[in-house]
């Protein structure tokens, strides 16, 4: 299997909705999602990433990375990864640990100090994963508005 991991183009909408779909359970608008991906690409502080089985074709995962400013202490950015997801079928082949290994290296480029994720309570398979590759569990507060 061969993986390439990048900034992913309106083209991949057609793949990329049902894949983010196993993280909300609902497909997007195509519309909305050209939309919001034409923004994205747009914003050099946001990085949609795909990891791409070249081999055939599918998109076998997805996340979203955005840097914002800090004036605390050193004043570095903070790299935020949000919308993370690796198919069901891809799950346990490396591609969520290159996804991450892709999007810290563009935040060290952006000279963030560190990353921050959040994960819903409910997803202890992916918790287990966070930590093997790192991430430290803090308490975290989200409120929908």
């Amino acid at each position: 299997m061969s993986i390439i991991y990048r900034k992913a183009e309106l083209n991949d909408i057609p793949k990329l909705n049902p894949l983010l779909a196993q993280l909300s359970d609902a497909m997007a608008d195509p519309q909305k999602m050209a939309e919001k991906m034409k923004k994205i690409a747009k914003n050099e502080d946001n990085y949609l990433l795909v990891a791409e089985n070249t081999e055939n074709g599918d998109l076998c995962g997805s996340l979203i990375g955005v840097v914002f400013e800090d004036i605390c202490d050193t004043c570095k950015p903070i790299l935020l990864v949000e919308n993370v997801v690796t198919d069901e079928r891809y799950r346990g082949k490396g591609i969520g640990r290159g996804m991450f290994e892709a999007i810290e290296t563009w935040g060290k480029e952006k000279e963030c100090h560190y990353c921050i994720l959040v994960s819903g309570l409910q997803r202890t398979g992916a918790h287990k994963f966070y930590d093997a590759i790192g991430y430290s569990e803090v308490k975290g507060f989200k409120k929908y508005l």
